[in-house]
């Protein structure tokens, strides 16, 4: 199951060339997975669990730019789990529906 995070670009969300670079698009994505988590439990849950896993591998496309204005939808989902990690993928799409950055996570 999919689960749609919205954020909304600000100035401040963007380097010196105007859009949302990178790194930047990173900290968008981890927002919307604690986000999906706190859907299904809270932050002090979590920490109370042994559920905890790190970020092992990030693979992610930028198809897009992202300008201030834009409304962003982020959609996050679980896509396998196997016995030591799981995939979490995601896609970011603009208010104009194009796809801005696909990006699959890996944990362990």
């Amino acid at each position: 199951m999919m689960e749609n995070f919205k954020v909304h670009v600000y100035p401040s969300d963007c380097d010196s060339v105007g859009h949302v670079n990178h790194a930047h698009m990173l900290t968008l994505l981890e927002r919307a997975r604690w986000s999906t988590l706190e859907r299904h439990m809270s932050y002090e849950e979590y920490m109370r669990t042994s559920l905890w896993a790190v970020v092992r591998k990030v693979e992610a496309s930028y198809q897009a730019q992202t300008f201030p204005g834009d409304d962003l939808s982020i959609r996050t989902g679980l896509t396998s789990v196997g016995n030591t990690s799981f995939i979490v993928r995601q896609e970011v799409r603009n208010q104009r529906g194009a796809v801005v950055c696909d990006a699959s996570i890996v944990y362990v």
